[in-house]
C-alpha cells in the first residue's frame, strides 16, 4: 500500500523534528571536545562531532560503534582501570537494560590524553531515549574537557586558606608541574603554564633559597621523598627561607593518588595556631595533631619519638644575643628535616627542646651522637652545639595520649647518665619509678634534711706531681629511707628547677663547715674544700650573707670553704651575685669555673671575671689519646690558664694513661674514680689521716 501525501508530510515532519534534536543534543559547547549519535537497537554510528570533524548518519554508512571507540576513545585513557569500567558500562547491553530500568542517564569522569599528549580531564555525558519513528533505542555522549574545572574543585577540597604564594600540580610520572598560580617577583614561573618539575626545583634554588636552605629543597622537594611521606601521612611539609628572611613552608597533598598527581602549596606561614614563630614549622600542639593522624592511620607500622634538647641554650642568648640564637633554632629544625632519620613529623616543644616522629626502622643508634654535636657558624664565629635525646619506642596497640609518649621520651633524655659516652637514652618503666622518686624528693627534701638522709659526699683532688690529697669536692648524696640511695642526677635538676636547690646547698655548707671546724680543733690534718653554688644559690642573699660572715671569720685558715659555679651559671647571676663573689674572693675564698669546655665555653668568660682555678670539663680528659687536635686543645687550655695565673684541675680522670699525660703537660690538679670516688665523711677522714 502506497503512503498517502499526508503520511509523507508526516513522516518529513518527523524527520526533521528528529534531526533537530539530534542537532541540539550535539550543539557544540565551548568546552566539547567530542560527541557521538548513537543507534543502541542497531549499534550503529548515526552522528559525529569533535573539533576536527563533523559527520552525519549519510557520512557514517554503517560504521559500528566498537569500531570507532577502538579508533578514537579506547586509546586515549592514561588510565587502564578507567578504560576498563568505560567499557563495561557503555556497552549495547547495559544501555539497553538501563533505559528499560528507567535510567537514561550515565556520567563519566576519566583521564585522557589530548592531541599535544597532555593529561586531560573529560566529562562524559549520556543520555538515552526512544526513537518515536522506529522505536530504537538511542544515545548521546558527549566528552567535555572540564581539567580545570577539576583542579579548582580538588583544590577547593584539599585547601582551607587563600594566600599562597604558589600553588601548583605535580604529574609524578611527567615529572611536570602546572602552576595553577604563581605569585613572587624573583622567580622566572609563570602560571597556567607547565614545565619540568626538576627544572622548577633548580629555579628556585638559584633565585630564592639562601644559604643550607638549598640543600634543604634539594633534598626534601625529591619526588621520591615526597611520595614517601605521603604515603603515611597523606600530607608532607617543610620549611625554608628565601633572600627576604622569610620563612615559606612548602606543603604536598595527593591531589589524586591513582593518577599519581600531587598538590604542591607554597605559603608565606601566616599565623597558624599549630605553628611555632621561632621556627616556622610545627609547635607543640601541631606535633600532637599530625603525630595522631600518621598513628591512627597506619596502626601496624612501628614508629618511634624522639625528645631532643640542647644543652646549655640558655647561655647562648646571653652571649650571643636571641637573633643568633633564633637562627641557631631555625638551623636545629633544618638539621632534624634532613637527617638519617627521615622524620615524618619535627617540632619545636618549648625553648631548645624538640620532638620528632620517625619510622622505627630508620633510628640508627651510632650515628646520633654524629648528629648532636654540631658546630654553628656565624660570619666568624664557631659555637659548639651539643644535644642530648631521648627515645620512646611506641609499642603496638599502645593506648597512651601522645603528650604522654612526648612525656616519657623526655623521662629517657633525662635518664642520660654521660652525655659524653652515650648523649642518648631509650626509655624503659623504671624511668617512671625513678621520675616518681624525683617527684617525691620536692615533697621530703624538709624532713630528709632533719633524719640526716641528706649526707654530704667529699671526692678528693689530688696533687699531679706528687699524688697527695691537696683538696677536695663536696657533693651531696641522699639515702632515703623510703627509696634507698639516690643519686644526683635523680634529685639535683628536679630541686635546681624548682628553686629548692639552695635548702640542700645550704644542708652540705653547714656539714662542710662542722666537718672542717672539728678538724682544725682536733689538730687533724685539715684541706680545703670546695662545694658547688648554684644561681639559686647566688640570688638567695639570706644565704649570702651568711656565707660572707663565715668567710670573714676563718680568713687566711688554710682548711677554708672554696666555692664552684658552672661557667652556664655565671652568665646568669645578677650583678648582686658577682658582687659577692668578688667579695669573698678578696677575703680568701677561691673561686672555680667548674665544668669548663663543657660545650658553651666562652674565652670571654675567663677574661672578664676573676677565677683562681678552672676545672676542665671531664670531656676533654675522656678525648685524651684520640686524635691530636684533642691533644693540643687541652694543652693549649692548660698553657692559657697558666699565662692567665689560674691554676688547672682535670675532673673524671679514670686512667693511668690519661693521669700521665695531664702530668707531663702541666696540669696542676686530678680528680677521678683512678684515685677516688666521692667518699663518705668517714672514709675522706681516713684517707686524710693515712697521709697526714
Amino acid at each position: 500500500m502506497k503512503k498517502t501525501d499526508r503520511q509523507e508530510n508526516t513522516a518529513v515532519l518527523s524527520e526533521e523534528i528528529y534531526q533537530e534534536r539530534i542537532n541540539f543534543l550535539m550543539r557544540r559547547e565551548q568546552n566539547q571536545v567530542c560527541a557521538v549519535y548513537i543507534d543502541v537497537t542497531e549499534n550503529q554510528m548515526l552522528a559525529i562531532e569533535s573539533k576536527a570533524l563533523r559527520r552525519d548518519r549519510k557520512e557514517i554508512k554503517e560504521q559500528s560503534v566498537k569500531k570507532w571507540l577502538e579508533e578514537y576513545i579506547y586509546p586515549y585513557f592514561v588510565y587502564e582501570d578507567e578504560k576498563i569500567v568505560f567499557c563495561e558500562k557503555f556497552r549495547r547491553c547495559v544501555l539497553l537494560e538501563r533505559f528499560e530500568q528507567g535510567k537514561m542517564q550515565m556520567e563519566f569522569r576519566n583521564c585522557y590524553w589530548d592531541g599535544m599528549q597532555e593529561k586531560k580531564m573529560y566529562r562524559v555525558e549520556v543520555n538515552t531515549f526512544q526513537n518515536p519513528n522506529n522505536g530504537h533505542i538511542e544515545a548521546c555522549a558527549v566528552w567535555k574537557d572540564e581539567t580545570t574545572e577539576y583542579i579548582d574543585e580538588k583544590i577547593r577540597q584539599i585547601m582551607y586558606q587563600k594566600d599562597y604564594v604558589a600553588v601548583g600540580i605535580i604529574d609524578v610520572d611527567r615529572d611536570e608541574i602546572y602552576f595553577r598560580s604563581f605569585q613572587s617577583e624573583n622567580v622566572n614561573l609563570e602560571s597556567g603554564k607547565r614545565m619540568s618539575y626538576s627544572k622548577c626545583v633548580k629555579e628556585l634554588e638559584n633565585r630564592v633559597l639562601a644559604g643550607k636552605n638549598m640543600e634543604i629543597l634539594e633534598r626534601c622537594a625529591a619526588i621520591e621523598y615526597i611520595i614517601e611521606n605521603l604515603n603515611i601521612s597523606g600530607q608532607y611539609s617543610f620549611q625554608i627561607g628565601n633572600i627576604d628572611n622569610h620563612v615559606q613552608r612548602c606543603t604536598y597533598y595527593w591531589f589524586d593518588k591513582k593518577r599519581k598527581l600531587i598538590l604542591m602549596v607554597v605559603d608565606d606561614m601566616t599565623e597558624q595556631q599549630e605553628t611555632d614563630s621561632v621556627t616556622g614549622g610545627l609547635n607543640r600542639e601541631g606535633f600532637i595533631h599530625r603525630t595522631e593522624e600518621i598513628l591512627k592511620s597506619y596502626p601496624d607500622e612501628e614508629f618511634s619519638i624522639i625528645y631532643f634538647n640542647i644543652q646549655r641554650f640558655k647561655a647562648v642568648n646571653d652571649l650571643w644575643g636571641y637573633v643568633i640564637g633564633d637562627e641557631m633554632l631555625r638551623s636545629a629544625v633544618n638539621t632534624l628535616q634532613i637527617s638519617f632519620l627521615k622524620p615524618l613529623v619535627v617540632a619545636r616543644e618549648e625553648a631548645d627542646r624538640f620532638t620528632v616522629l620517625i619510622k622505627r626502622r630508620n633510628l640508627d643508634l651510632e650515628k646520633l651522637p654524629e648528629l648532636l654535636h654540631r658546630t654553628h657558624i656565624r660570619k666568624n664565629t664557631k659555637i659548639e652545639i651539643y644535644g642530648r635525646c631521648g627515645i620512646y619506642h611506641i609499642p603496638q596497640g599502645c593506648n597512651l595520649k601522645v603528650s604522654d609518649m612526648c612525656d616519657r621520651a623526655k623521662l629517657a633524655k633525662m635518664a642520660i647518665s654521660n652525655r659524653y659516652v652515650r648523649p642518648y637514652e631509650i626509655f624503659n618503666e623504671t624511668m617512671n619509678q625513678d621520675y616518681e622518686r624525683r617527684s617525691m624528693a620536692l615533697m621530703n627534701l624538709d624532713a630528709a634534711i632533719k633524719t640526716d638522709e641528706i649526707q654530704a659526699y667529699y671526692q678528693p683532688v689530688y696533687d699531679a706531681w706528687t699524688k697527695e690529697i691537696v683538696s677536695a669536692e663536696a657533693l651531696a648524696r641522699w639515702d632515703s629511707v623510703e627509696n634507698g640511695k639516690m643519686f644526683p642526677d635523680q634529685f639535683i635538676p628536679t630541686l635546681e628547677e624548682s628553686g629548692y636547690i639552695t635548702k640542700m646547698d645550704h644542708e652540705i655548707y653547714e656539714q662542710v663547715r662542722k666537718f672542717q671546724k672539728k678538724r682544725r680543733e682536733s689538730g687533724k690534718k685539715c684541706v680545703q674544700i670546695a662545694m658547688n653554688l648554684s644561681r639559686m644559690d647566688l640570688m638567695n642573699q639570706e644565704f649570702m650573707d651568711e656565707i660572707m660572715k663565715n668567710t670573714k671569720e676563718t680568713h687566711g685558715n688554710e682548711d677554708k670553704i672554696n666555692y664552684e659555679i658552672t661557667e652556664s651559671a655565671y652568665t646568669v647571676i645578677s650583678e648582686k651575685g658577682v658582687e659577692f663573689l668578688k667579695c669573698i674572693r678578696k677575703e680568701g675564698a677561691k673561686l672555680l669555673i667548674d665544668d669548663f669546655g663543657s660545650g658553651m665555653s666562652s674565652f670571654s668568660t675567663m677574661r672578664d671575671y676573676d677565677f683562681d682555678i678552672i676545672k676542665l670539663d671531664m670531656g676533654f680528659v675522656q678525648k685524651i689519646g684520640r686524635d691530636r687536635k684533642s691533644n693540643h686543645i687541652l694543652i693549649a687550655l692548660i698553657d692559657l690558664a697558666h699565662h692567665l695565673e689560674m691554676k688547672v684541675v682535670a675532673e673524671g680522670v679514670e686512667t693511668k694513661e690519661q693521669a700521665e699525660f695531664l702530668e707531663n703537660h702541666g696540669c696542676d690538679y686530678l680528680q677521678g674514680y683512678y684515685f677516688s670516688k666521692p667518699v663518705t665523711q668517714v672514709e675522706f677522714e681516713k684517707l686524710l689521716d693515712e697521709t697526714s
